[in-house]
């Protein structure tokens, strides 16, 4: 199981690497595989689901509802911030870090040299890698209402941190015109008090 979680993790690794330095378009494939991998493995971690920290139904349908909410914020992070054409397919965009890093109302800047979309609206506003955001939460979740192997999402949420340390310092400022700057305006993972108010903002504005 902690094995198939590590593969998972690889093949998403590939992914990467493979849209950073090498262009092969065969190796598309490595990160629908890697999710599709990573989310098998989540489900074992949570089998049997009488194993549930939080023992009380109430408790339990909360968490359940919460961690509802947090499958959405993750998917759409990954999936309806920009055109998933662009992020799996093409190779022309990414999944998980976007921005100019201005935050001045210019959410999207284009550039041939670079063939990348670069934005700053709504969840990016959040942090750098939402989606890592969203899937630790999620996993606690999973954890505290269906009794997810701890050893194993400890594990999971490592590797995906890792991924995006990989991402933020080496394979994004590549890709991506302007992430320096988005870096340095923008907090990594942790949400700041400015951060979660421009999301919010950004989020009431284009209602």
């Amino acid at each position: 199981m902690y094995l198939k979680g590590l593969i998972a993790y690889l093949l998403i690794f590939l992914h990467d690497f493979n849209d950073w330095k090498l262009g092969i378009k065969g190796l598309r494939i490595c990160f629908p595989a890697g999710a599709i991998l990573l989310a098998a493995v989540t489900i074992s971690m949570c089998m049997p689901l009488d194993e549930a920290v939080v023992k009380p139904l109430w408790g339990r349908i909360l968490l359940g509802a919460t961690g509802l909410a947090l499958l959405w914020a993750e998917v759409y992070s990954l999936f309806f911030s920009f055109s998933s054409k662009d992020a799996y397919g093409s190779g022309t965009g990414n999944r998980d870090a976007c921005g100019t890093g201005t935050n001045t109302g210019k959410v999207t800047e284009t550039t041939e040299e670079k063939g990348r979309e670069l934005r700053t609206d709504r969840m990016y506003r959040l942090c750098r890698h939402p989606g890592v955001l969203f899937f630790i939460l999620l996993y606690i979740d999973l954890w505290l209402c269906l009794g997810m192997d701890p050893a194993g999402m400890a594990e999971l949420c490592g590797l995906n941190i890792l991924l995006a340390i990989f991402e933020d310092r080496l394979v994004f400022p590549k890709l991506f015109s302007g992430y320096d700057r988005y870096r340095e305006t923008t907090p990594f993972l942790v949400p700041t008090g400015r951060s979660i108010r421009d999301c919010v903002g950004d989020f009431r504005r284009r209602r």
